[in-house]
């Protein structure tokens, strides 16, 4: 059985502007420095890189629906056959497209 290394990117840090100060307490900030040691990274590289991963990760849980089953079964019918319109609600959109909609 061969063992494979995928190699360790690094991101290359570009010209920063930006700086966010955090005061924690000792104990915080010694496990900090001793996890950013264990990685090899600084402890700047080390806070910026998990920071921005857990940011990517609550932005992209609050932009995705989690749905069950059978929920997403009557949607995808939803969209696959969707209600027709009732008269007024035809004739609304009529109305709507040609006020607000460019030709």
């Amino acid at each position: 059985m061969a063992t494979v290394f995928a190699p360790v990117h690094k991101e290359v840090p570009l010209k920063t502007s930006e700086r966010i100060d955090v005061r924690l307490r000792p104990e915080q900030k010694n496990e900090i420095e001793r996890a950013a040691h264990i990685k090899g990274l600084t402890v700047t590289d080390f806070i910026l890189q998990n920071a921005v991963a857990n940011a990517r990760q609550a932005i992209r849980e609050h932009e995705t629906w989690t749905i069950e089953r059978s929920d997403a079964e009557i949607f995808a019918a939803a969209l696959i056959e969707p209600a027709s319109l009732g008269p007024q609600l035809a004739q609304a959109a009529i109305r709507y497209k040609r006020r607000f909609l460019p030709r």
